[in-house]
C-alpha cells in the first residue's frame, strides 16, 4: 500500500480561473453563473461571506451584486476544462500515480517515509500547482481516501494550516471525526445519513465505533468499507483509468426561444457534432442516437412538454456526418409549428471501442478507414486553432438561439483570437 493518499481540492475553482487572468477580481467577490445566466453555481470566499446562496437566481441577488460591488460571470467551460487539465498535469510532476475525481479534485498516491515528509509533499504540490497554474489549492493526506476527505476539508476551514494537513493515528483525528457529520462523509448518501441520525449516530467518530455486524445489517457491504476507512483501514483504491461512459449528452438551453424547423435543426447539428467530437476523444463509437425537444412546460401545465425519439444505428459509427443527418431527420419528425422550443438535447448511446467495430464488405455506412482520418484531421484542427474553426455546414453560423452569457470572460487558453495580449 501506498504511505498515504492525498486529496487535491482547487479551491474555489471557477472563480480562481477568472481570477488567474483578470486579477483585478482579488479580493473581491465572484459569482459564476449557469447556463443562460440564470442561476448561482460557483461563488468565491469573498460572495460567500456575503451569504450569496448556492443555485439562488441571479435577479434575486442582483441587489446585493450592486451593493457590494460583486464581480459576475457566466460559465466559461472551455477555460475551466483546461485549466483542470494543467492542474492534474502540474500534480502528476510530483504525485505519478493520480486519479482524477472532478473537475477539481485530484486522489493521488504519495510515498515517504514519515509523517513529516508526507506534509512537506503536500506545501510542494501546493506551491507548484500555484506557481504553474496560478490555481490555489487545499491538501488533505490520511491513510485512506475517505479520511484524505475529511482532511483536506479542514485543510481548506482553518488558515494555520497553510492549505496542507495529515490525519494520522492520534487525538486531532479523533477530534477531527468528532466534528465531522455524517452528512458529511464521502460515501453517505441522504438516505443513510437519516437513518443514522434517528440511531442517534451524528458524527464520523460515533460511526466508526459502530459493530460490524450492526453497519453490515444496516448499510451493507459499501456501508462497512466506509466505516473501515474511517477507522483508518484503505478498502478503496486509487482508479488508474476512470470508466468509459456509458452514454454521451449534449445538451443546451437556448438563449431565445426556437420557433421555427431551421433553426431548431442548426441547434441539433450543433449538440451532435459535439456529442460526437466527446465520442473520438474516448475512442468509441455509438450504436444508438436519441433527440429530444423540450417546449414550454408553462404553456399547457399539467400537458407533455418533452418530445423525443431515438434511432437505432444500422453501424456504430464516430462520423459526425452520418450522426447529424440521423439527428436532423429525428429533428424534423418531431417539430410542431406554433410551438415554442426551449431547448433540445442529443445523446449518444450503444457505445463500443472503436476497435471492434464490425467490418462489413459492401455496406457504404461503415465507419471506414476514411471516416476516421478525416473526423481524426478535424478534431486536431478544432483542438489546435479553436473549437468551429471548421464546422458542419448544417451547424449554422450565427447561430441566434445560443445561450445567453452576457458576462463571458475571454478562453484565453483555447482561442487564439482570444489570447491575453501583453503591451509595452
Amino acid at each position: 500500500m501506498p504511505s498515504a493518499f492525498a486529496l487535491i481540492d482547487c479551491n474555489n475553482f471557477y472563480a480562481s480561473c477568472e481570477r488567474v487572468f483578470d486579477p483585478a477580481l482579488n479580493n473581491r467577490p465572484v459569482v459564476i453563473l449557469s447556463n443562460n445566466d440564470g442561476c448561482v453555481i460557483a461563488r468565491s470566499k469573498e460572495a460567500k461571506a456575503l451569504d450569496i446562496a448556492m443555485g439562488i437566481p441571479e435577479f434575486k441577488v442582483r441587489p446585493l451584486i450592486r451593493r457590494h460591488n460583486v464581480a459576475v460571470r457566466s460559465s466559461n467551460y472551455a477555460l475551466y476544462g483546461d485549466m483542470s487539465s494543467r492542474v492534474v498535469e502540474t500534480i502528476q510532476s510530483i504525485a505519478p500515480d493520480l486519479e482524477v475525481y472532478s473537475i477539481d479534485e485530484v486522489f493521488a498516491e504519495l510515498y515517504a517515509g514519515s509523517a513529516e515528509e508526507l506534509v512537506e509533499t503536500g506545501h510542494k504540490i501546493r506551491r507548484r500547482v500555484l506557481q504553474w497554474t496560478g490555481i490555489p489549492v487545499s491538501v488533505g493526506i490520511a491513510q485512506t481516501k475517505t479520511l484524505a476527505k475529511i482532511a483536506n476539508e479542514a485543510a481548506k476551514e482553518y488558515d494555520s494550516l497553510n492549505g496542507v494537513l495529515y490525519l494520522g493515528a492520534g487525538t486531532r483525528t479523533e477530534s477531527l471525526l468528532k466534528q465531522t457529520g455524517v452528512r458529511d462523509i464521502w460515501g453517505v448518501g441522504r438516505n443513510y445519513a437519516n437513518m443514522l441520525e434517528r440511531q442517534g449516530i451524528c458524527n464520523a467518530w460515533q460511526l466508526s465505533r459502530m459493530p460490524d455486524t450492526w453497519v453490515r445489517s444496516k448499510m451493507k457491504v459499501t456501508g462497512l468499507r466506509t466505516v473501515w476507512e474511517l477507522r483508518g483501514k484503505p478498502c478503496l483504491t486509487i482508479e488508474d483509468s476512470t470508466d468509459k461512459r456509458k452514454g454521451i449528452l449534449s445538451s443546451r438551453s437556448f438563449g431565445t426561444a426556437v420557433y421555427d424547423l431551421e433553426s431548431l435543426k442548426e441547434a441539433v447539428a450543433t449538440f451532435t457534432a459535439r456529442a460526437a467530437e466527446k465520442l473520438r476523444a474516448q475512442q468509441h463509437a455509438a450504436g444508438n442516437l436519441t433527440v429530444v425537444l423540450v417546449t414550454d412546460k408553462y404553456a399547457s401545465p399539467g400537458e407533455p412538454y418533452k418530445f423525443g425519439k431515438t434511432i437505432p444505428l444500422a453501424n456504430p459509427t464516430a462520423a459526425t456526418p452520418q450522426l447529424t443527418a440521423v439527428a436532423v431527420s429525428c429533428a424534423e419528425e418531431l417539430f410542431r409549428a406554433g410551438e415554442k422550443y426551449r431547448k433540445a438535447w442529443v445523446m449518444l448511446t450503444g457505445l463500443i471501442p472503436q476497435s471492434e467495430i464490425q467490418s462489413h464488405l459492401f455496406d457504404a455506412e461503415i465507419y471506414s478507414g476514411r471516416d476516421h482520418r478525416l473526423m481524426e484531421s478535424l478534431d486536431h484542427i478544432n483542438a489546435k486553432y479553436g473549437r468551429r474553426t471548421l464546422i458542419p455546414a448544417s451547424t449554422g453560423i450565427e447561430q441566434p438561439w445560443q445561450m445567453k452569457q452576457q458576462y463571458l470572460s475571454r478562453r484565453c487558453t483555447t482561442r487564439w483570437n482570444e489570447l491575453m495580449e501583453v503591451k509595452g
